[in-house]
């Protein structure tokens, strides 16, 4: 997914943001972000710009507070853990607050990446669980109204 939003990058982008929902699978696993953070750092060290975790949980922290004195200060200073009473105003501050998803307190409804098979318009081009090809499409379309 990292390489398809790089190819999807505007003309003089050189980082991205990922921001990744802490709440699921409930409780929440921090091995996911362990993992995640070990191929943005083998993959893209200097094209990630921030790591955001929101809402973080007392697990989440607890695992963070332990590995964030074992990377790299440089990666260490890219990661930003969110709680979650603090998700919409500090999301707000690092992308439109008309993006934020409505699980993290803001309007944008994300669950329709996630279509149900039988109202899905992508059948036959891949998993239906998630709609890689319409990321794609939307990734492509918002390169070009950035560039124009």
């Amino acid at each position: 997914m990292t390489d398809a939003g790089i190819r999807g990058m505007p003309k003089k982008t050189t980082d991205f943001v990922v921001i990744a929902d802490s709440t699921s699978p409930p409780p929440p696993n921090p091995s996911f972000m362990i993992e995640m953070l070990k191929a943005l750092v083998k993959g893209y060290p200097d094209r990630l710009g921030l790591l955001v975790s929101a809402p973080i949980s007392s697990i989440i922290q607890f695992v963070m507070n332990l590995l964030l004195p074992l990377m790299p200060g440089r990666l260490a200073s890219k990661v930003i853990l969110i709680g979650s009473e603090d998700v919409k105003s500090k999301l707000g501050r690092i992308i439109d607050e008309k993006d934020i998803p409505d699980f993290m307190g803001g309007e944008a409804d994300h669950d329709k990446y996630y279509p149900i098979e039988s109202q899905c318009t992508n059948k036959g081009q891949g998993n239906l669980k998630f709609d890689w090809y319409g990321m794609i499409d939307r990734l492509q379309a918002a390169k070009e109204e950035f560039d124009s």
